[in-house]
């Protein structure tokens, strides 16, 4: 059986999959970033572009025709919605596009907090310039705009009145608005108590809900506001053990529920 394995090269040089993998058994191809000399993998694929690249896919799926695939593993975050998706195009087991979009995007994560019946923190998917006007109608100023998805979903600016939302706007003009603002989200400034973890009535039902599968760690952070007790703020992939993620993947399990996760930061609420 071959395992496919998609791998971003980090600053630390390739990661050890042939050894992590050793004792399991499988043929390995890497389809990867990086040109270079990879022991004891069949295969290696470097791909020019590959970040944006549909070649990614399209030699994975290649691949499928010529082996019996077993498996997808990505360790990056930004490659964790590609491998689901692989998955779901090729009938293999281990975490879906749906599950992965989950913890990939804020807005996403929101969406099936609100229809979990889970509370959630005010936040807005920015698509048009009217969106963060429509953002400070509802909610005033500061605003927070944050980056939608990525490890950390940055925060990139901090208007705290009409004309630093403007001047906002401006900077990010060089092409069109639409593309400007793509990948942003909004919300209220919230400066209040957090909650990292298991613990609180409404992160365990997110936990309780959101099945664990082996490989994919997730965490989840809830903030308390004033008149809306503690919400969710944060739903997220979190990398944890490299080495264990990618044994888990390559040899993927049913989901189990886990009630011992640590909590993160970010959700979403469409403006009214």
């Amino acid at each position: 059986m071959t395992v496919v394995i998609l791998d971003r090269t980090g600053p630390g040089g390739p990661l050890p999959y042939a050894a992590w993998l050793a004792e399991a058994g499988h043929e390995l191809v890497l389809v990867t970033d990086t040109p270079g000399i990879h022991p004891d993998i069949a295969e290696v694929h470097a791909l020019a572009g590959y970040p944006s690249s549909a070649a990614v896919e399209t030699t994975v799926l290649d691949l499928a025709a010529r082996h019996t695939l077993s498996a997808v593993v990505a360790l990056h975050p930004a490659d964790q919605l590609r491998a689901a998706a692989l998955r779901d195009t090729l009938g293999l087991p281990g975490q879906s596009r749906e599950e992965a979009l989950v913890l990939a995007d804020s807005v996403a994560a929101q969406t099936w907090l609100r229809r979990a019946g889970l509370p959630v923190v005010e936040r807005a998917g920015v698509r048009r310039v009217l969106d963060l006007y429509r953002a400070a109608h509802a909610w005033g100023y500061p605003l927070a705009v944050r980056r939608r998805r990525g490890p950390e979903r940055e925060v990139v600016a901090v208007p705290d009145g009409e004309a630093a939302l403007r001047a906002f706007i401006r900077g990010r003009q060089g092409g069109t608005a639409a593309s400007a603002l793509a990948g942003l989200t909004v919300e209220p400034v919230r400066d209040g108590r957090r909650h990292q973890g298991a613990g609180l009535a409404v992160t365990d039902a997110v936990l309780s809900a959101l099945p664990l599968r082996a490989g994919h760690p997730y965490a989840v952070e809830a903030a308390y506001e004033a008149h809306g007790g503690w919400r969710i703020d944060s739903l997220r992939y979190r990398p944890g053990d490299l080495r264990a993620q990618t044994r888990a993947q390559a040899a993927p399990l049913a989901p189990t529920v886990r009630t011992d996760m640590t909590v993160v930061s970010a959700n979403t609420s469409e403006v009214a």
